[in-house]
């Protein structure tokens, strides 16, 4: 049996052999067309000569195309049959153009992949839509009853306070209305994004104990929506970043390494710009010894500087223009493209250096880590040790007997962190074991 011929939308594999080479297929129809299909076991006259398919052939398919593949398309892998033949179908389509494979990218040219230029890279990038404003008025599935209320009504009264609205809150209905998030009895995807409690946003959050990605002291995948995303992220840097104290007349003052009033900018731009799209596009911010990045999968447009936003010259640009309005109607964004200023007038006073790359996968945005000078009064261990170090280190040094479940308990952390934040501080210098774990304590060493 014959299928037709290949095109700029259709792809024909002998077996899964060449799965990789039918990857690149998909990224460059992507790139070209949005939507197509790649069939395995199929020659590329189009005949059916068959595939052996197992347990786990169509899994393995779907796993390699999720991990190989970024930004993550919509794909369905099938198995079909004629002739007593079987063969694999994918189907897959996708409008977050441009995708990469395996970290290059292609365009499909009749039916031939070609690995793009830099200069058409270029082209492709600055292609790209410049406003998310369609997506984010499409309706959802969702109805009022997904809209978390307390969520709503808090921020909504945030923006009351701030002389941001003009009427006290009244209900879900007329709020959600008069912020065009619901129309027909449905959730716009802004509306979804920003009040549903389905959670449908995830952020990676991670302590890692050295420069690389391989031992974390925390690490967690939360979920939420846009407000509980924002105040989650500012909440895991506060806590694992130092702080130093410093004796003022009256009262002990704590001033983090990093202004908290930069990170929280940062960490509500990169809401504010973020693609929303995929369904499995995500936020991470990761705390490394030497550096904090903050990171969301959208990116601005090439021809966009942001260090043009320094002396406060930016052009205002907004990409989900309904979110980046709700936010500011609930104040928690000032005046349109004066974000990354303030960032960087707070990081000069501070004296805290910043870097930031802007790539077509997204845009991360990088505080870098400086030794804090502590006070006569102050502690030198601020120097060395981790947000979530130090506050076990307070807890030792107060209660030597404590034991590992009970400071979990205390920080409300997982034991196996405390476990490893242990290990940190014993190889850091700052605390050994004496004794067994049941009748043992621990010591102060410095």
């Amino acid at each position: 049996m014959n299928i037709g011929h290949e095109s700029e939308k259709v792809e024909y594999k002998k077996s899964t052999a060449e799965l990789n080479e039918g990857i690149v297929s998909i990224a460059a129809i992507l790139n070209k067309h949005q939507r197509g299909k790649v069939y395995f076991g199929v020659a590329n006259g189009g005949d059916i000569i068959g595939q052996q398919i197992g347990a786990d052939t169509l899994r393995d398919i779907s796993r390699k195309i999720y991990e190989q593949i970024k930004p993550i398309p919509n794909v369905a892998v099938q198995m079909l049959s004629a002739n007593n033949k079987t063969y694999v179908e994918v189907d897959f389509h996708g409008e977050e153009i441009p995708y990469s494979a395996k970290g290059k990218y292609y365009l499909r040219v009749s039916d031939e992949d070609r690995e793009i230029t830099q200069s058409q890279l270029r082209d492709l990038f600055n292609s790209l839509p410049t406003s998310y404003e369609k997506w984010e008025n499409e309706l959802t599935e969702f109805t009022i009853d997904d809209v978390d209320e307390t969520t709503l009504k808090q921020n909504y009264e945030d923006g009351v306070a701030a002389k941001r609205f003009t009427e006290p809150y009244s209900s879900k209905k007329t709020v959600l209305t008069k912020l065009g998030l619901l129309r027909n009895g449905k959730l716009t995807n802004a509306g979804n994004c920003l009040f549903s409690k389905n959670k449908p946003i995830l952020l990676k959050v991670a302590l890692f104990a050295t420069n690389e990605k391989l031992t974390f002291l925390d690490l967690n995948h939360f979920r939420g929506n846009i407000f509980e995303c924002i105040n989650e992220g500012i909440s895991f840097i506060s806590r694992s970043i130092r702080w130093a104290a410093e004796i003022g007349e009256i009262d002990r003052i704590n001033i983090p390494e990093i202004p908290i009033k930069a990170v929280r900018e940062i960490i509500i731009n990169s809401f504010v710009h973020a693609r929303y799209q995929g369904a499995l596009s995500s936020h991470e911010i990761n705390i490394f010894p030497i550096k904090v990045t903050i990171y969301n999968p959208g990116h601005l447009p090439q021809k966009i500087n942001p260090a043009h936003y320094k002396k406060g010259k930016g052009p205002s640009f907004l990409r989900n223009q309904t979110i980046a309005n709700v936010l500011f109607r609930c104040d928690k964004i000032e005046a349109f493209g004066t974000g990354f200023h303030r960032v960087y007038s707070l990081c000069k006073a501070a004296d805290v250096k910043y870097r930031y790359s802007n790539e077509i996968e997204g845009f991360q945005f990088e505080f870098i880590r400086s030794i804090i000078t502590p006070t006569a009064s102050g502690e030198n261990i601020a120097i060395k040790l981790t947000g979530i170090e130090l506050r076990i280190y307070q807890l030792i040094k107060e209660n030597g007997d404590i034991t590992a479940p009970r400071i979990a308990t205390v920080l409300e952390k997982t034991e196996r962190t405390i476990l490893r934040a242990l290990a940190s501080l014993k190889e850091k210098g700052f605390i050994a074991r004496e004794g067994s774990k049941k009748s043992g304590k621990w010591l102060v060493l410095k």
